[in-house]
């Protein structure tokens, strides 16, 4: 590529994720871009940077379903567990049907009753010892020097025996990871990272919760390695800087939504063209709806107000 970063933002083309106006070198990550980087340069490119579209998917509408659904259930903390009935209409208020575009109605209602076959089992495991979240979804900003800053959230904090903190992150994946490649997960080290920024204290243990085989793999703070989980960060906010954005072909190619924009695979894959249309057109449709929403409810706003009443919402 022929210009910089920093001549693209300035020109109003899609630059480095995060790169702010006033400090054109700084770098906002996460856990998700620095692994698209890891696993694909170029796709990080066409994600981040160029913002290419992208097709929803049944696997990543379920997945955020389900996602949304436990967040709402822990987020009550509440005393005692919340019934598994809440949990199934977290999941019902939640439903993310996009993905599903073009399939029957018998496919689409497999997929939604595995979902809730995936809450109940996750409900049955955890009520009888519940414990109320510290927090879910908990946000976090960890400045790492170097116009380096990595944000996130992570989805479910609690608290242990001993008064400390367990770190869990929500998996939809269908297989569960050894304790070996949990230990080794650099998001789990961010977390432990923001855990000590966000409460003064690292987290006695971290855990990837596998919702689908219900599996739970939990390892030991000891066990993760915080300080190799700065130098691949660092690492890989350098080579974006430096505009390093070569294509590497894995076994993964045949399922990325940008082979058509890929030299590798020379415009094999989707129409990146038609998927904006697509994306455009259904955006489009969801701001009528909110537009049509908002008049409504500013009408009645002012039945109830009076008409000269105003509406300001923060």
């Amino acid at each position: 590529m022929t210009s910089s970063v920093v001549d693209r933002h300035v020109q109003g083309a899609p630059a480095v994720p995060g790169v702010s106006e006033a400090d054109p070198a700084g770098l906002r990550l996460s856990f998700s871009r620095v692994d698209t980087y890891r696993s694909c340069p170029l796709k990080f490119r066409f994600a981040y940077i160029d913002e290419l579209p992208s097709q929803p998917g049944p696997h990543l509408s379920w997945g955020s379903s389900i996602h949304a659904a436990l967040e709402a259930w822990w987020d009550q903390k509440l005393p005692q567990p919340p019934p598994v009935s809440s949990l199934l209409q977290a999941l019902y208020d939640h439903w993310d049907d996009e993905g599903f575009a073009g399939m029957d109605r018998d496919e689409k209602i497999t997929w939604y009753r595995h979902a809730q076959d995936v809450l109940r089992r996750h409900h049955a495991h955890y009520a009888p010892a519940y414990v109320p979240a510290v927090a879910t979804e908990q946000w976090f900003e960890l400045d790492l020097g170097d116009d380096v800053t990595v944000v996130g959230s992570i989805d479910h904090v609690q608290r242990t025996p001993s008064g400390g903190l367990g770190i869990v992150d929500w998996k939809t994946n269908r297989k569960a990871k050894t304790r070996q490649q949990v230990s080794g997960s650099l998001q789990l080290a961010i977390y432990t990272l923001a855990a000590a920024q966000l409460w003064g204290t690292e987290p006695d243990w971290v855990a990837l919760d596998f919702v689908v085989p219900g599996l739970r793999v939990q390892v030991d703070r000891s066990d993760i390695d915080t300080g190799q989980a700065l130098v691949e960060i660092r690492e890989v906010a350098g080579a974006i800087r430096a505009e390093r954005f070569d294509p590497t072909p894995t076994a993964l190619c045949p399922w990325c939504d940008w082979r058509a924009a890929c030299p590798v695979f020379q415009g094999e894959g989707p129409d990146v063209t038609g998927v904006a249309v697509v994306e455009l057109q259904r955006l489009r449709r969801r701001s009528e709806r909110d537009q049509a929403r908002i008049a409504q409810l500013e009408q009645l706003v002012r039945d109830r107000l009076g008409e000269d009443a105003t509406v300001e919402i923060a």
